[in-house]
């Protein structure tokens, strides 16, 4: 669908070079397969549904695939599924169904094959590419554990500083906390992360605060469940405001004196976290949070706490310490000034599209025999068999198409 991209849109597209087909792009793919030197692919769930028809066109006529798998997705289940298994772990919303079924080891056992299972198929798409993308360094660094092989670049995200960008308000012109997310509807990850801030954070702020300190929750289709949470607890309901859909966030930049980020679990690294540094929002996130960044506590790009206590303390600093705010305040920017440059990340895509244009040139010289070698050929998405007959049932369910192998 075209939906997000309007006729203005399409213009301006236009007038950089850029077509944009939606709806039926096989045909439009078909008809023009070789014009094509570089294939970009992006997410693994766009990939897993087409991979078979890229297979098809390379046939037709080779090409090289960058594959940007933006995060490595599995991570999140992953990462969540460890949380879980520990006993005093708190119980994300979003991982109700894993708690259910950690009742039996069999259960459990079905659980861990998903999860690997979700592993074994991303890197098997990771292992089709040329070239593989991610968003962050931490994530690279696993890819290229796993497949030294794969030629993998950290393509992260643009962010402009100047005087234009940076929100104006002073530490004392603003007022209270700001968790802006995309929800969908779901409590999974975005949802769980600020459910935890609610529930074993936020209730210690308000405790040990000398003055009211309100927490905005912004974002697109917040759940239920959420907002049930807030209306059953007054003190939480006589603080918290929902803002569903705002169509100006900068408003919110501007307003809010903290940003949190407090996630425990998920994959990538967060835009919003880049974008509120890049704004000269003092941030408090968790460690998972700061380790995608590759940022420590030393650092104080930003407060990082590795427990709900320490969350509550950087809180409560950020709140009443204008001195402490500025610092950090000015520490995120210089940060973004120095890792988020245009120039570096245009510089990587120079990288890509010389290699990967090269490599496409050298294997045409080369003729039909080394077309045939390429990994998008070879590799078929399979799932390993484990000693679980419910969970592999279920997943020949799931995946009929979807070839197993010992």
């Amino acid at each position: 669908s075209a939906s997000w991209c309007n006729k203005k849109c399409r213009e301006n597209l236009s007038d950089i070079g850029v077509e944009m087909v939606a709806g039926h792009w096989e045909d439009y793919v078909n008809k023009y397969i070789e014009f094509f030197d570089i294939v970009y692919i992006s997410r693994p769930s766009i990939f897993k549904m087409t991979y078979r028809k890229w297979q098809d066109l390379y046939k037709k006529h080779s090409f090289t695939l960058v594959y940007d798998c933006e995060a490595l997705w599995y991570r999140r289940d992953e990462l969540l599924f460890s949380l879980i298994q520990k006993e005093d772990v708190f119980k994300f919303p979003g991982g109700m169904e894993y708690f259910s079924l950690m009742e039996s080891k069999m259960d459990a056992k079905f659980i861990q094959l998903e999860v690997d299972d979700a592993k074994h198929l991303e890197l098997s798409l990771i292992q089709m590419a040329d070239s593989v993308l991610t968003v962050s360094e931490t994530e690279r660094q696993i890819i290229v554990n796993s497949l030294p092989e794969v030629q993998t670049y950290t393509v992260g995200h643009i962010m402009s500083i100047d005087e234009t960008r940076v929100t104006k308000n002073n530490f004392s012109a603003r007022n209270g906390i700001l968790f802006l997310a995309s929800f969908n509807d779901n409590m999974y990850y975005n949802g769980d992360a600020i459910w935890h801030f609610l529930s074993e954070v936020y209730p210690l702020v308000l405790k040990e605060s000398k003055s009211r300190i309100p927490l905005t929750i912004a974002g697109r289709n917040i759940p239920k469940e959420l907002r049930d949470l807030v209306e059953d607890q007054k003190i939480l309901s006589e603080t918290i405001v929902f803002r569903e859909s705002v169509p100006d966030i900068m408003e919110l930049y501007n307003d809010a004196r903290i940003f949190i980020a407090p996630h425990l679990y998920g994959a990538g690294i967060q835009y919003k976290v880049s974008e509120a540094f890049s704004l000269g929002l003092p941030i408090v996130m968790s460690k998972f949070t700061a380790d995608g960044f590759g940022i420590k506590a030393e650092d104080k790009v930003g407060c990082v706490g590795e427990s709900s206590k320490e969350m509550k303390d950087c809180v409560l600093e950020m709140n009443s310490s204008a001195k402490k705010w500025d610092m950090i305040r000015e520490n995120q920017l210089e940060y973004i000034r120095r890792t988020h440059k245009r120039v570096d990340l245009v510089g990587v895509w120079d990288d890509i599209i010389e290699t990967n244009f090269k490599k496409i040139m050298d294997r045409r010289r080369e003729g039909d025999s080394k077309k045939m070698e390429h990994n998008l050929l070879k590799t078929q998405l399979s799932v390993s068999t484990k000693e679980c007959p419910e969970g592999e049932k279920h997943y020949s369910l799931k995946y009929p198409n979807v070839k197993k192998s010992s």
